[in-house]
């Protein structure tokens, strides 16, 4: 009787760990999917236009728009959102082209008031950004984006009506 209990004692645990085993990797392909699925597969690439329609544009007088970009990677910092000025628009519409990349750092300051360390946070036409339109004369502090995210690099144009819209459109490119 001893021997039966223990044979499936063993028969049990080698059950148990083969479980664990096929769990943890099921939960690591899990991950890994969730991981690929949410990252942009778009490479980097310059000559990415935004056709822009300004939607002040209703009695034949158009207010002007200063365009912003809003990467996803936005650090905290109590200055507001980094943004990427786009472009100036006082037509009824502008074509206007992203930058390839672009850089914002933050810049640290010890308690002696000497430089601290400094953070570099890089932005190219792969990462997701959201867009904005505001008053040129308006603080950048309160500048706030108003579409959803896209990634730039996924389309070789764009294009939205603002403000007003809430989704940019893949579209051709536009001629500046």
């Amino acid at each position: 009787m001893g021997l039966g209990v223990s044979l499936r004692v063993r028969f049990l645990m080698h059950t148990l760990e083969r479980s664990c085993h096929m769990r943890a990797r099921a939960a690591f392909v899990f991950l890994l999917i969730g991981t690929l699925g949410c990252s942009s597969t778009a490479e980097p690439r310059a000559g990415v236009t935004l056709l822009i329609r300004n939607g002040t544009c209703e009695t034949g007088q158009c207010a002007p728009l200063q365009i912003l970009g809003f990467p996803s990677n936005q650090p905290l910092t109590p200055g507001g959102f980094w943004s990427i000025d786009l472009g100036l628009i006082t037509a009824p519409t502008a074509c206007l082209t992203f930058p390839p990349s672009a850089t914002f750092r933050v810049i640290g300051v010890s308690n002696d008031g000497t430089k601290g360390d400094t953070t570099t946070y890089t932005w190219t036409t792969a990462v997701p950004l959201s867009l904005g339109a505001q008053s040129p004369s308006a603080s950048r502090i309160m500048a706030v984006p108003s579409t959803r995210a896209f990634v730039p690099a996924s389309s070789s144009g764009w294009s939205v009506t603002m403000p007003g819209a809430s989704r940019v459109s893949a579209t051709q490119a536009c001629t500046p």
